[in-house]
């Protein structure tokens, strides 16, 4: 009796795994479709942002877009001797090129850092889409623009108007983890002495 009792559960389960097995295919194919749509629609994978300059595999922009955040913030928060530690976290939404320039739309976030009771204390931050112009002469980027958008009502508005449109709002957030990345590098920074 027991035996038929176990033979009918192992039966079920093997009916129900099939039935499992045949939907989890089903909405594989079905995402891959939806995929594949939104990819003949236009819009922009984000994972795959733009195509045009893979900014993973340029090592002098990405340097240069590091350089633009922390020169660029660096005087809008409080400074003095124990403001030791600045960082940036970005993610560039779109590179757009021409002969002697690159625009770069990018989610930036500025970090400020002091060393306070045994840890890194955050003094300032500041997160927001901007968008950098650099020049490029002889390999080197200088920066031509920082653009950031309006404070107030028209900050949306201002973003709008300077990114491009392929660009979708849902872009233009950072990472939840990128405040832990910058947290990480201030931990590092003071605990291999500096202070």
């Amino acid at each position: 009796s027991s035996e038929k009792v176990l033979s009918f559960i192992f039966a079920c389960m093997k009916k129900y795994i099939s039935v499992g097995a045949v939907l989890v295919v089903c909405l594989l194919v079905l995402s891959g479709c939806t995929e594949q749509q939104r990819k003949d629609n236009g819009q922009i994978d984000p994972d795959v942002r733009d195509e045009q300059v893979d900014t993973n595999t340029n090592e002098l922009l990405e340097q240069a877009i590091s350089d633009a955040i922390l020169s660029h913030n660096k005087d809008v928060f409080r400074d003095g001797d124990r403001q030791t530690f600045t960082t940036e976290y970005h993610e560039v939404i779109k590179v757009v090129s021409s002969e002697n320039t690159v625009e770069v739309y990018l989610l930036a976030l500025y970090a400020q850092y002091q060393y306070e009771d045994g840890e890194a204390d955050l003094t300032g931050a500041s997160s927001m889409p901007c968008a950098i112009t650099f020049e490029i002469e002889d390999g080197t980027y200088s920066v031509k623009e920082y653009w950031e958008p309006e404070d107030g009502e028209n900050y949306k508005n201002s973003i709008r108007e300077k990114f491009p449109d392929d660009i979708d709002d849902v872009d233009i957030e950072l990472p939840s983890e990128a405040m832990d990345v910058c947290n990480q590098r201030a931990n590092e920074f003071f605990e291999n002495g500096h202070r």
